[in-house]
């Protein structure tokens, strides 16, 4: 089983965050701060930049996800690494004025051997916290994105892109539809005006970011903004492949509606 392979770690650190913090990004987030790393079903993300290991996961992850096809299981699979890796570092940033260490070697996928849909959850070899405290907030956002993207998902990207052979964009889109989830969320949400203009600010730099917080030379959300003068819409541009699993659908975005 590819989840063997996992390395024997203690438990992570996880300073800096209070517990009612703590409990709230565990249950929101899909992150675990006791995370069981002795369990086989624990597997570094870092594994899955060596294509064999990819592809063999992806194999054995396909028929829980109810996929055939590893073009699908690739979309699946990256939509669930996306949410793990952008929602509970984006609340910290945003919400929280704190940072984890998202660089992808300290990061691990925790599979929880259900039978049912396959949603593996997460944590962080250390998940210690960094608080912004003195200096530009700009120059702290800019920081944190840039480790998030350059040093984790554009990384992961490109493999399973390359490995699965599936378009760059859907997988980018896989992770702005929780970009654009979660910033709506909480601008939705009772805050005050001056946590409401930080979250409107953070979610605008998205579009607004150089490229080199991608480690690419573009920014890759440009795409999915909407033409000049026009509203944003909730449909997408590119096609997830759910439809593709068994017994799956088009999403309720998707352009093939």
């Amino acid at each position: 089983m590819f989840f063997a392979m996992s390395v024997l770690l203690s438990t992570p650190k996880s300073t800096g965050w209070t517990a009612d913090e703590k409990n709230h990004i565990s249950h929101n987030y899909r992150f675990s701060f006791q995370a069981p790393f002795k369990n086989e079903g624990v597997v570094a993300a870092e594994q899955l930049l060596d294509e064999v290991k990819l592809l063999d996961f992806l194999d054995q992850t396909g028929p829980r996800i109810g996929s055939k096809q590893r073009p699908v299981t690739a979309s699946l699979f990256f939509k669930r690494y996306a949410f793990c890796s952008l929602t509970a570092c984006l609340y910290g940033m945003t919400m929280l004025n704190k940072s984890f260490d998202m660089k992808i070697e300290n990061v691990y996928l925790i599979d929880h051997n259900s039978e049912s849909m396959w949603l593996p959850s997460f944590t962080l070899k250390d998940a210690s916290a960094a608080r912004h405290c003195n200096g530009s907030r700009e120059d702290f956002r800019s920081i944190v994105l840039e480790t998030l993207f350059k040093e984790n998902v554009t990384i992961m990207l490109s493999h399973v892109a390359g490995a699965a052979r599936i378009s760059k964009a859907t997988l980018w889109e896989n992770a702005w539809i929780y970009i654009r989830w979660i910033y709506e969320t909480w601008l939705s949400e009772d805050h005050s005006e001056e946590m409401k203009q930080r979250i409107q600010e953070d979610y605008a730099f998205f579009m607004d970011a150089p490229a080199f917080h991608f480690g690419l030379s573009k920014n890759p959300f440009h795409r999915f903004a909407p033409p000049s003068g026009c509203e944003q819409t909730k449909v997408r541009k590119t096609c997830c492949l759910y439809y593709k699993t068994e017994n799956g659908t088009c999403c309720s975005t998707c352009p093939k509606r």
